[in-house]
């Protein structure tokens, strides 16, 4: 049988995208987003790689092959060819931190468009606006076949492109280069295949190179970093032997910790203790219950333990960060989160992990919330944590004088702080007169 396409740079792939999505199920085992979401793309990558070259024989077969085998096979390949673009949205944000409910809100949005395809698709046999076949059973293309086949993949491809250049902020920048390249190419390609080289098998081909090339370059260094941040917290947890939630995780669990994230910082010691303490007490004077005080003590305990899954070397650098860096810093609030997010017994005890880099006039990370959309709590560990940075020694800068500490707090009310917050610190500065609440202070 003579074939009406070239399909063989597809076929060479097919071993490739096997042992991807075998190395895959042994290796990538640990249930985060980002794993999930690559897993259920490679995997549809695949699949739709085998469909499309099995697609492709079964219609150059012509009379030989039952129209009705043609309609499913190339109602299939179509179907699945949009699953795929629609998988890698779900990729794309997988590295993201969107709230609950824009997630929802982009959830419905492209569940439409593909629905859409869908029916377009399995009402084809009816209708006939895509594709039909004649009497020879030779493929015939109709007025709705290139939006269906060509544009709802093309479509979600630009969806995943549209929310990376306007969230580029929330990916490294060799995340952002490597799927911005491999987009650009892939969809040039396909715009090729579609206008110029309709018999020649490649979009697959190229969708497998670069599910490889996206693999290696973005999804291996944040697999093991995250590996390595559950082993640091695991060991942690198995030295004090807990690994319960509120009655369980005591405070004292809770400051050995917060002390092991602050060892790795060798200007820090006693950080998070003392923005703890600080925290506490601006709670108390904002009229707080004991036992909101107490929440707030334990959020400034463990707000920096995110800083166990970054590097000593980044930690501990002197002189001023690289944008690399202080990008991979900025993640500490994120990793915190993921870590202490685990505790469901104690759902907000990850809001000081990240949000304390909130800024009260939305310019701070990881999500950029303003205002009041930032957690209470994470306003307040915000100013305790700024508050301790000014008044001990850093790898960056010595502490600073008490008047000075004070005019820059009372300089940033408004835009870095809440200042209704804000004026209650101002208050326990005015009453230390002996200047004790710095580091190496007496009390």
């Amino acid at each position: 049988m003579n074939l009406d396409y070239n399909i063989f740079l597809e076929v060479a792939v097919i071993p490739l995208n096997i042992v991807l999505c075998a190395f895959l199920m042994i290796r990538y085992t640990n249930p985060t987003r980002v794993n999930i979401a690559f897993r259920r793309f490679a995997f549809a990558v695949m699949i739709t790689d085998i469909v499309d070259v099995a697609t492709a024989i079964v219609t150059s077969a012509h009379a030989s092959v039952p129209n009705p085998i043609h309609h499913l096979f190339n109602m299939a390949d179509s179907a699945l060819a949009a699953v795929t673009g629609f998988l890698f949205i779900y990729y794309v944000y997988a590295y993201s931190s969107m709230n609950h409910s824009s997630l929802v809100r982009r959830n419905v949005i492209n569940v439409i468009l593909l629905g859409t395809d869908f029916i377009l698709l399995f009402t084809n046999p009816f209708t006939g606006w895509v594709f039909t076949y004649d009497e020879g059973g030779n493929y015939i293309h109709e007025f709705l076949f290139t939006p269906v086949a060509y544009g709802f993949p093309i479509l979600f491809f630009l969806i995943a492109s549209l929310y990376m250049l306007t969230h580029r902020e929330r990916y490294k920048k060799s995340q952002l280069t490597t799927l911005i390249l491999a987009m650009v190419v892939a969809g040039t390609l396909f715009v090729l295949q579609m206008l110029f080289f309709d018999d020649v098998l490649i979009t697959f081909f190229i969708a497998s190179i670069g599910s490889l090339i996206v693999f290696l370059s973005l999804e291996t260094p944040e697999y093991e970093k995250l590996i390595q941040t559950e082993a640091e917290l695991n060991e942690a947890k198995e030295r004090e032997a807990v690994m319960q939630a509120k009655e369980r995780l005591s405070r004292e669990v809770m400051r050995a910790l917060s002390k092991a994230v602050d060892a790795k910082d060798h200007y820090t010691n006693g950080h998070s203790a003392r923005v703890a303490k600080y925290a506490k007490e601006i709670a108390r004077r904002m009229g707080k219950t004991e036992k909101e005080q107490g929440e707030i003590y334990e959020l400034g305990l463990l707000h920096d333990v995110g800083k166990i899954g970054i590097s000593e070397e980044i930690i501990n650098k002197k002189g001023k960060l690289t944008y690399e860096e202080f990008d991979q810093i900025k993640k500490h609030t994120v990793i915190g989160w993921d870590i202490l997010k685990t505790i469901t017994e104690i759902p907000w005890l990850s809001k000081g992990a990240r949000w304390h880099h909130e800024r009260y006039d939305g310019k701070g990370y990881p999500d950029g919330l303003y205002g009041n959309n930032i957690p209470e709590e994470a306003r307040i560990i915000c100013l305790a944590d700024c508050y301790d940075a000014m008044t001990s020694k850093r790898s960056y800068s010595s502490p600073r004088a008490q008047e000075e500490v004070r005019a820059e707090i009372e300089r940033c009310m408004g835009t870095q702080f809440d200042p209704n917050i804000a004026k209650h610190l101002l208050a326990m500065i005015d009453e230390d007169t002996e200047y004790d609440l710095r580091e190496n202070s007496k009390n």
